[in-house]
């Protein structure tokens, strides 16, 4: 979900069926929990509990490398939905003080849906940014940055906007104001925090893992959106300056 405008989107009256979302949250967290615990089910027939929590990250990370190996279309895709449904969780609750119980969960199946289309999108974006600037020549790094943040930051920002609001059923005029007014105050906070980060994304993060990093850094960028949602963001020239210190680092990676 890089670079989402979920935190900057008119949260949905929340569900007010609290029951329906515990046992919902209950239900996703539970599989979740159980799917890393088992990791090991087959093979840890006389492990001590030692052994078996000292295998389990290894065993996940393996899991998921070899997802990746065999399916990585599918496997990043899932990454996108995951990390669509959880942020978006997180924008209507914790990132704004409430209960983690309030929230619209059709809403969040919504998000999880977009995150579905638009998973092959991203996994299809950093294969092409690759093939026409390769990273191994220093300066493709700077211009794959600004790709990111014109281009790219701005093509998938509107179309997440736009699927947000064919979703809620608004017309095609209103759809288009809804992303003329907020495509603006998105791309100016995205510039004052992705840039630095993409400096770790084109440098020290192998290609295959970028679209988990960049989703679970996404998180964060939620957080910072749910934030300045109604109040104007500073600190821009922070984030600036940091990529620009870094940068010239670049060329020893």
């Amino acid at each position: 979900m890089e670079e989402s405008p979920v935190g900057l989107l008119e949260a949905s009256p929340p569900t007010t069926d609290r029951i329906f979302n515990f046992f919902l949250l209950s239900l996703c967290f539970t599989y979740a929990l159980y799917t890393v615990v088992t990791i090991d089910s087959s093979a840890s027939r006389g492990w001590t509990l030692q052994e078996s929590l000292y295998r389990m990250p290894y065993d996940n990370w393996r899991n998921y490398e070899d997802a990746l190996e065999l399916a990585p279309v599918e496997t990043k895709t899932t990454i996108n939905v995951i990390i669509y449904l959880l942020g978006d969780w997180l924008s209507q609750t914790v990132f704004r003080g409430g209960d983690f119980l309030e929230f619209d969960a059709y809403r969040t199946m919504k998000n999880g849906l977009i995150g579905a289309c638009f998973g092959p999108v991203v996994h299809l974006y950093y294969e092409w940014s690759d093939v026409i600037l390769p990273v191994e020549v220093g300066i493709n790094r700077v211009y794959k940055i600004l790709m990111d943040q014109t281009l790219y930051l701005g093509v998938k920002c509107s179309l997440y906007i736009a699927a947000v609001g064919f979703l809620n059923g608004d017309d095609p005029g209103e759809v288009g104001d809804t992303v003329k007014g907020r495509i603006k105050p998105i791309m100016l906070q995205a510039w004052r925090f992705w840039p630095l980060i993409h400096c770790c994304t084109y440098s020290v993060i192998p290609a295959r893992h970028r679209v988990l990093w960049v989703n679970c850094v996404d998180l964060f960028w939620n957080a910072i959106l749910s934030r300045t949602a109604r109040a104007e963001g500073g600190g821009g020239g922070i984030f600036f300056c940091g990529f620009f210190f870094v940068y010239p680092f670049f060329f020893f990676f």
